[in-house]
């Protein structure tokens, strides 16, 4: 059975927002202070993470018997140790940070913890635990492209389905652009793809995506578009039931193609087999190439080169943030086969790597073998590393740039 949740992108916003987070200076000033139960048998209720208007943020963890606490995470490619107070309280203040949302985690004598008093939370999965989110805001205090402006909002949609090519229960995020709801229009489709340790929610409620494109959208420098994040793993969803292994579907084909590793071939095969047939059964979609794009950061960007460069007929528009391909000519010897006519199909091929990023070496491979055949493509190198503070900066980059 399929269950439709609809969420507003402003709520999705609102319930990630780091707001209790950002409370006036004063260790125990915080908006939970005074309320029942908080801190009770614990201490006074704590303020942490504390943002202050030069763009300077304290951290502060409760934890009297450690030996060693120190602040971790994608923050500006440092740890900090942090120092022990009377009170059993460590405390680091860092910064001035460029305005940015990052995440952070706390290492307790060799164990990840997370603040317990923030509410905005990153999930995580397998290797990667989960982490906590701060922002960061701009010196005047605006709004920035990330945030929730007064502006029309999409919505967000979590889908539920069965993958044939899977056996499994899976979920998919879809946002819809402003207006959809209320007209007959068919829109444009970006499946936008995750990294690993990351889920089918993080590009919403990590990468605030929705948020993104509504700013782009209402700024008219992006054409509306419905966003589609699936599931990364060949694996059931997360959440769903009792977990089972799953049996593909009898003639479900699960064969990787060439240049795919065997890995990625059941995410592959249900991508192209039960996820687009079932957002273009189920939305009003324009359903061809031109009007279909794949991308994805990290392992997502992986999934975006092996996957859209054997599907030419499919996708004509490829986005890989943070990753790339060593021997792609070897690897994928039908797309290399032939740079005119790739030239004459694709819209688009942007690929983006931050300068400190450890994927900036296959990113530039997998340039220059573009560059070599001759297939027309956009490369970037940008600050930054591999981390979310990039990869939003790319998608709000790159979304005008889509269906033109």
């Amino acid at each position: 059975m399929k269950r439709t949740f609809l969420l507003t992108s402003l709520a999705l916003a609102l319930a990630a927002a780091p707001v209790l987070a950002q409370a006036p200076a004063g260790r125990g000033a915080g908006p939970n202070q005074g309320a029942p139960g908080v801190g009770r048998g614990r201490g006074p209720a704590l303020v942490s993470p504390e943002v202050r208007a030069d763009r300077t943020v304290t951290f502060r963890f409760r934890a009297p018997d450690a030996k060693e606490v120190t602040l971790v995470g994608e923050l500006d490619g440092r740890t900090y140790p942090m120092t022990k107070g009377d009170d059993g309280v460590w405390t680091v203040t860092v910064g001035p940070w460029a305005p940015d949302v990052y995440n952070y985690q706390f290492n307790v004598d060799g164990v990840i913890a997370m603040d317990p008093v923030n509410p905005s939370v990153k999930l995580g999965f397998g290797a990667f635990p989960p982490a906590n989110l701060v922002e960061v805001p701009t010196e005047n205090g605006d709004w920035t492209f990330y945030d929730a402006k007064d502006v029309p909002h999409g919505s967000v949609r979590i889908e539920t389905y069965h993958s044939k090519s899977l056996g499994v229960p899976r979920q998919v995020w879809v946002y819809t652009p402003p207006g959809y709801d209320t007209s007959n229009e068919r829109y444009p489709v970006f499946y936008l793809l995750h990294g690993a340790g990351n889920i089918e929610s993080s590009w919403v409620m990590t990468g605030r995506a929705n948020l993104i494109l509504d700013n782009l959208i209402a700024e008219g420098r992006a054409k509306p578009m419905i966003i589609v994040n699936p599931l990364g793993y060949a694996r059931q969803g997360v959440g769903l039931g009792p977990e089972i292994a799953g049996t593909p579907a009898p003639g479900a084909d699960v064969t990787p193609p060439p240049g795919v590793p065997q890995q990625t071939a059941g995410f592959a095969a249900d991508l192209l087999n039960d996820v687009i047939p079932f957002i273009e059964s189920k939305f009003r979609t324009l359903a061809d190439a031109d009007n279909r794009a794949l991308g994805g950061l990290s392992m997502g960007g992986g999934h975006t080169v092996q996957i859209g460069f054997n599907n030419t007929d499919l996708f004509h528009s490829l986005v890989v943030m943070s990753a790339g391909a060593q021997n792609a000519e070897q690897n994928f010897p039908a797309f290399f086969a032939n740079p005119d006519e790739i030239n004459r199909k694709m819209k688009l091929i942007w690929v983006g790597v931050g300068k400190d990023d450890f994927a900036l070496n296959g990113s530039q491979a997998l340039s220059t073998s573009l560059k070599n055949a001759g297939i027309n493509h956009t490369f970037r190198i940008t600050e930054g590393r591999h981390e979310w503070v990039v990869w939003r900066h790319y998608l709000h980059e790159v979304a005008p740039l889509l269906f033109r």
